[in-house]
């Protein structure tokens, strides 16, 4: 069986020599997971992983999570007659100041029009912290207190956990180091360049471990195949290059004219934004080695993106010297 394989014009292989590869595609899918804060920041530091830490979810952000993923599809069939039920939680009327509350219920699909009923109120007590739940109705189908208690475990995990999108900003932070670009299809799809995919590893392995201190049964992926150094290879992700940073180039203009109007008094802020300038035209450069030719295409965005540049450089200088004063 050949190893190649077709991802729309890009081929790839699952093996070969590095010296003759144009990079590597990644492919990575995060569904919803939570990961212990800490373990988390352990295993960054111990693959040497930029991990800032994430700030403490407040009770309310986890009630309303641990009640939203409370979703659940049941199927029933009795006497020959086949019912689907939808099982959830749904926003209730607030009745006592300081305390916010959900019902879980129950949809009866039909044809024509859906039965819902009540199978318990979810509180919680915003002063104290207090989860709690009562007036679970009985339901043959249903165990409405399964789902209270798998909601109050939620609450509980919510607060001490890192969840799926903070995973995924620690992984999109990690492959910006690797001069990364996305590939303009859905998904977490990167072609990182010859010159940084050793690193690939890190960032499958770093899935890897996530996976296994990860307290839910969603499944983390994380896979990479090499592309192939031909000139079909290097127009295709030219292509990809041109479209990606164009995006990059629109919103470093958008955040930098909004720096500039607003009248910034940060230069650390107004330096990091010269430094991610500085870094992207160094990306650029890095790119027309690889790809073997001038990417003259973006010398317009870039030109005024410099300028920008240049503004909060000033600026970043003024307000220092003024401070020294």
């Amino acid at each position: 069986m050949s190893d190649e394989i077709r991802l729309e014009n890009l081929t790839g292989a699952a093996s070969g020599d590095a010296a003759h590869m144009l990079g590597k595609l990644l492919y990575f899918s995060l569904s919803n997971l939570l990961v212990d804060r800490q373990a988390l920041g352990d295993l960054c530091k111990s693959m040497g992983i930029y991990y800032a830490g994430g700030k403490r979810v407040s009770v309310i952000d986890a009630f309303r999570s641990a009640t939203g993923d409370i979703r659940d599809r049941v199927i029933s069939k009795a006497s020959g007659e086949t019912k689907i039920y939808l099982v959830y939680c749904r926003d209730n009327r607030r009745t006592s100041p300081g305390v916010f509350s959900r019902e879980l219920v129950k949809e009866t699909l039909n044809q024509e029009t859906n039965r819902y009923e009540k199978l318990a109120n979810i509180s919680l007590d915003r002063n104290s912290g207090y989860f709690g739940y009562d007036n679970l109705a009985f339901d043959s189908e249903v165990d409405a207190g399964e789902y209270c208690r798998k909601a109050e475990g939620l609450f509980e995990l919510y607060q001490t956990c890192a969840n799926r999108k903070q995973i995924e900003t620690i992984g999109l932070n990690f492959l910006r180091t690797l001069d990364a670009t996305k590939l303009s299809v859905n998904g977490h799809l990167y072609f990182i360049p010859q010159y940084r995919m050793e690193r690939v590893d890190i960032f499958e392995d770093f899935i890897a471990a996530v996976a296994k201190l990860n307290q839910t049964d969603n499944p983390l992926i994380a896979n990479s195949i090499y592309v192939i150094d031909d000139a079909k290879q290097r127009d295709k992700m030219t292509e990809e290059f041109y479209a990606a940073v164009k995006k990059e180039i629109a919103e470093y203009q958008e955040r930098a004219d909004y720096l500039i109007k607003s009248g910034c008094c940060s230069p650390a802020i107004l330096e990091r934004w010269v430094n991610k300038i500085s870094t992207l035209e160094d990306k650029k450069r890095h790119y027309e080695n690889i790809l073997r030719r001038e990417l003259d295409g973006l010398d317009d965005e870039f030109t005024a993106l410099k300028g920008y540049s240049q503004e909060l450089a000033i600026r970043a200088r003024g307000i220092r010297a003024r401070k020294a004063a």
